[in-house]
C-alpha cells in the first residue's frame, strides 16, 4: 500500500510540474552576456527566481533573464496559482563564420568554420545548397541563394548568405544582321565584357568592341565568348554582307473604297512609302492607304542600301462604293447593346414608306456604325431603334429615330441617293430624355379599314404606341393596343406638351397634335388614329382636347395652330375631288397657292409654311361642295 501511495504522489507531482512548466512563455535559452524576457502566460502577479544565479539571474518582478556562464538554471515563477518552472540553457556565443567564398558554382563546395566549436550547421534551402551539420562543408545544388546558419544553442546563432551560380554565364547578342561591303555595324552583348570573333574574316571582321566590318559578299558567324566563374559561355549571330540593295516585295489588299483604308507591308524594313497621285490615294509612313477618289495610284516603297536606293511598286485601285452609311449616335447617356437600323424607300409622290433592308449593329457606348450598299438611284430614309424599344413601361430611354434626329417620318431627312456614289455621314442622333410623372391620363383607339361612315373601322390590335415629351423627346411610356384597338397612358405629368404616335416601320405616321394636360384638366380620352392600309399612313383623328386649338369646318381641320411651319390638313368629306389651297396675309396678298387631292372620302396632307414670316394668315380651301376658311398663326 505504501509503494502504491508513493507512486500516486509522484505521478501527481509530475503532472503538476508539467502543468506549471506550460505557464511560462519566452525563450528557453540564450548566449553568454545576453538578456531575455520571460512572462507568465496567465498574466498573474508573482515572484521570479533562478536556481543557479552563476549561470543565469532573473529579475524577481520583471522576468528579465541575464545569461552569465555556460550551463543550465531552473527559472521559477510563484503566484497564487502555484509555481511554474522552465529550464533555461546558456550557450557559448558563436564567433563570425569564416572560410570559403560566395558565390560558388553548382556542384562545387566550400568549407565554413567558427571559432566556437560544438555547434550545428543549417541551410535554409537545401535545394540551393546543402551543408554538413558538423563539418560545415557547403555543396552548391542549384542556382540561387540560401542562408547558412551556425547555432551553439537555443536563440544563439550566426548566419551568412551563400550564393550558388550555374555553370554557364547568361548572354545574348543584339544588333543588325546585315552590313554593306566596306561599311560597319555594331553588335552588343547582354553579358558585357568577353571577346568577339568571326568565322570568316574574308567576309566580315569584328573588333574587340563588337564593330563588324563588311569585307566581301557572303555570310559570317560572329561569336561572343564570356569567361565566367563557373565556365565559358558562347553565343553567335549570323551577319550577311551584301553589295546590293533589295527593295523586298509589297503585300496587302490593293483595292479600297473612297473614305476607307487598306494596309500594305514589305518584308524589308526601314523603307519609305509614297503615292503617285494623292488626289486618288494617300499612304502613311506605316503603309496605310486611304482612298480619296475613284481611280488608280501607283504606290512605291523605297529602300536605300549598299548600292543606293531601290524601288518596288504596286497599283492601288480606288472605287466609289454604292452605299449609304453613317453612325447611330447616343448623345444622352451611353448605350451598350444591339441596334436595328432600317433602310426605308420613300416615294415623294405617294408618300409611301417601304422598309427595303435592315442592319443589326452593336453600340459599345457612344455610337454604332451602319451601311447599306448596292443601291439604285432613289429616295430613302434611315431609321434606328435600340433593342429595348419594344419594352413597355420605361420612363427614360431612346425612342426610334429617323436621320437626322426626328421621331416622325414627316420631319425626317430624305436621302436622295445616286447609284454609284457613296452617301456618307448619314448619322442618326437618337432622341433621349428623362421625365417626371403626375396625375395625367391619355387614351384613345387605333382603327383600320373603312371609317367612311358606312362601316366602322376594325381595331388595330397589338400596335406599339409611344407617349413622348414634345419638348425633350423623352419617352414617357410605351404600350400596345388591346383587342379592341384601345390604348391608355396614366401617371403623366401636367403642364408639359405631350405627343402620342403609333410606331409601324412601313407606315408614315403623323403624331397627334401636342396635348398639354393641366391640373384642372388632367385627362384626354380621344387621342385616336386611323391606319390607312392602302396608302401606308397612320393619321390622327383630331378632336378638341386640352392644349390643342384646331379649326374644324365641313369635316376639314388644320393643326397644329399655331404652327412652326408644317401645317396638317385633314378632311372627312366625301367626293370632294381636287382641292385648291390659297394662303393670304393680313393685307389680303396671296403668299402661297397649291392643290391637294381630296378625292378620297377621308385623308391627310401637309402644307409647308416654313418660308413665311411669323404672323397671322388666312387659309382658304375650295373643293367640290367645300369652301373652307381658317386663320392660322405662323410662329
Amino acid at each position: 500500500m505504501k509503494k502504491l501511495l508513493t507512486l500516486s504522489i509522484a505521478l501527481v507531482g509530475l503532472f503538476l510540474s508539467n502543468a506549471a512548466f506550460a505557464d511560462i512563455s519566452g525563450p528557453m535559452g540564450g548566449c553568454v552576456g545576453t538578456t531575455s524576457t520571460l512572462t507568465d502566460s496567465l498574466g498573474l502577479s508573482g515572484v521570479w527566481a533562478s536556481s543557479t544565479p552563476s549561470v543565469a539571474t532573473v529579475g524577481s518582478s520583471s522576468g528579465i533573464v541575464t545569461a552569465h556562464s555556460v550551463g543550465t538554471s531552473v527559472i521559477s515563477f510563484t503566484s497564487s496559482a502555484g509555481t511554474s518552472t522552465l529550464i533555461f540553457t546558456v550557450s557559448p556565443t558563436p564567433g563570425a563564420i569564416t572560410g570559403g567564398s560566395s558565390p560558388i558554382c553548382v556542384g562545387s563546395t566550400m568549407t565554413l568554420s567558427n571559432s566556437v566549436s560544438g555547434g550545428t550547421w543549417y541551410s535554409s534551402s537545401s535545394y540551393v545548397a546543402t551543408i554538413g551539420a558538423s563539418t560545415g562543408v557547403v555543396t552548391g545544388a542549384h542556382a540561387g541563394t540560401s542562408t547558412i546558419m551556425y547555432s551553439t544553442g537555443p536563440s544563439c546563432s550566426v548566419s551568412m548568405a551563400a550564393t550558388v551560380v550555374s555553370t554557364v554565364t547568361s548572354d545574348s547578342v543584339t544588333g543588325p544582321s546585315t552590313v554593306c561591303v566596306g561599311s560597319t555595324t555594331t553588335l552588343s552583348s547582354t553579358a558585357g565584357g568577353g571577346t568577339w570573333s568571326s568565322s570568316s574574316t574574308g567576309i566580315a571582321t569584328v573588333s574587340a568592341s563588337g564593330v563588324v566590318t563588311g569585307v566581301a559578299a557572303g555570310t559570317a558567324i560572329i561569336t561572343h565568348t564570356t569567361m565566367g566563374a563557373c565556365g565559358t559561355s558562347t553565343v553567335t549571330r549570323s551577319v550577311t554582307v551584301t553589295s546590293t540593295t533589295s527593295p523586298g516585295s509589297i503585300t496587302g489588299t490593293t483595292t479600297v473604297n473612297t473614305g476607307f483604308t487598306t494596309t500594305l507591308s514589305n518584308s524589308v524594313t526601314g523603307g519609305t512609302w509614297s503615292s503617285s497621285d494623292a488626289t486618288i490615294a494617300t499612304i502613311s509612313s506605316t503603309g496605310v492607304v486611304t482612298g480619296v477618289a475613284a481611280g488608280t495610284a501607283v504606290i512605291t516603297y523605297t529602300v536605300t542600301g549598299c548600292s543606293g536606293p531601290a524601288y518596288t511598286t504596286t497599283v492601288v485601285t480606288v472605287t466609289v462604293p454604292n452605299c449609304i452609311s453613317g453612325s447611330v449616335l447616343f448623345p444622352g447617356v451611353s448605350y451598350y447593346g444591339g441596334v436595328k437600323v432600317w433602310l426605308i424607300h420613300y416615294d415623294p409622290t405617294t408618300l409611301m414608306l417601304t422598309a427595303v433592308d435592315s442592319d443589326y449593329v452593336y453600340s459599345s457606348g457612344a455610337s454604332a456604325d451602319y451601311s447599306f450598299c448596292g443601291l439604285s438611284t432613289d429616295s430613302f430614309r434611315v431609321k434606328a431603334a435600340v433593342e429595348d424599344s419594344l419594352l413597355v413601361g420605361l420612363t427614360t430611354g431612346y425612342q426610334p429615330t429617323y436621320h437626322t434626329a426626328s421621331a416622325y417620318w414627316g420631319t425626317a431627312t430624305v436621302i436622295y441617293h445616286t447609284s454609284g456614289t457613296h452617301d456618307m455621314g448619314k448619322d442618326i442622333n437618337m432622341g433621349y430624355g428623362t421625365i417626371t410623372s403626375g396625375p395625367g391620363f391619355i387614351a384613345g383607339n387605333v382603327t383600320t379599314g373603312a371609317n367612311k361612315g358606312t362601316a366602322d373601322g376594325a381595331p388595330a390590335v397589338g400596335m406599339l404606341v409611344f407617349c413622348v415629351n414634345n419638348t425633350t423627346g423623352a419617352i414617357l411610356q410605351k404600350t400596345y393596343t388591346d383587342a379592341s384597338g384601345y390604348y391608355e397612358f396614366s401617371n403623366l405629368p401636367v403642364g408639359e406638351p405631350i405627343k402620342i404616335y403609333p410606331e409601324l416601320i412601313n407606315y408614315a405616321t403623323t403624331p397627334y397634335p401636342a396635348i398639354t394636360l393641366t391640373t384642372g384638366s388632367t385627362s384626354m380620352t380621344a387621342a385616336s388614329f386611323i391606319q390607312h392600309t392602302l396608302s401606308h399612313k397612320i393619321t390622327p383623328i383630331v378632336s378638341a382636347h386640352a392644349g390643342t386649338v384646331s379649326s374644324v369646318n365641313n369635316g376639314i381641320s388644320l393643326f397644329p395652330n399655331p404652327t412652326s411651319g408644317m401645317l396638317n390638313v385633314q378632311w372627312g368629306t366625301a367626293n370632294s375631288g381636287n382641292g385648291t389651297v390659297t394662303v393670304t396675309d393680313v393685307a389680303g396678298r396671296q403668299v402661297m397657292a397649291t392643290n391637294i387631292d381630296m378625292s378620297a372620302a377621308s385623308g391627310h396632307a401637309q402644307l409647308n409654311l416654313e418660308t413665311l414670316n411669323a404672323g397671322l394668315y388666312m387659309v382658304n380651301i375650295k373643293a367640290n361642295g367645300v369652301n373652307y376658311n381658317a386663320k392660322v398663326q405662323v410662329k
